[in-house]
């Protein structure tokens, strides 16, 4: 073969050894930059996931171990939450309670100025906040035994406001007008009992 100057007869042992040196260089070069360094980052990358799966594993058997815990757990809470249900006034109750208190409040010799339905905001599920308001007069020591009556409804009221306000500050037992703002909460779904 020639070509116009060239001669590959005409290479010597030292050429033909010379490029196959820089041949071999070029392809390792290409190696390198085309399969090795790919496949040094692909093993990493692979490694980093196998390392975050094990920690994906690890939670997971956990979870496996605590589940019996975690549904005995639920089963309490669902349970709890049953017999709270059950402990809440139906709203055919209300009538009977608001009754009571308006009653504990004549017994203790309170003087009932008004009464009236608010509206309550909250939403939960199953329940009805219904919203109240009371306006009584009577002494300091009739007004706290009212209070600690309302108190008594904690497990399903929640005292809101309270207001007190003198008529007259020159007796001894002066006469208060006081003004409670409660929350009855009555349970409105289906009996707690029955599920």
């Amino acid at each position: 073969m020639t070509s116009r100057g060239f001669d590959l007869r005409r290479l010597r042992q030292r050429d033909i050894a010379i490029i196959m040196i820089v041949l071999s260089l070029l392809l390792a070069v290409l190696w390198f930059f085309y399969m090795y360094q790919p496949t040094q980052e692909r093993i990493s990358t692979l490694e980093s996931d196998i390392a975050r799966l094990d920690v994906d594993i690890r939670r997971g058997e956990d979870a496996r171990r605590n589940l019996p815990d975690l549904r005995l757990a639920v089963a309490q809470l669902e349970q709890d939450r049953l017999d709270f249900l059950a402990q809440l006034p139906r709203e055919s109750d209300v009538a009977g309670l608001i009754d009571a208190l308006r009653v504990s409040a004549i017994d203790s010799d309170m003087l009932v100025n008004g009464f009236s339905q608010g509206s309550a905001s909250e939403s939960i599920q199953d329940v009805r906040p219904i919203g109240f308001q009371i306006g009584l007069q009577g002494t300091f020591q009739q007004t706290m035994a009212f209070l600690g009556r309302l108190e008594e409804m904690q497990r399903f009221a929640k005292i809101q406001r309270v207001g007190l306000n003198l008529d007259d500050n020159t007796s001894a037992d002066p006469l208060i007008n006081s003004d409670f703002g409660f929350t009855v909460y009555v349970y409105t779904g289906s009996d707690p009992g029955e599920q």
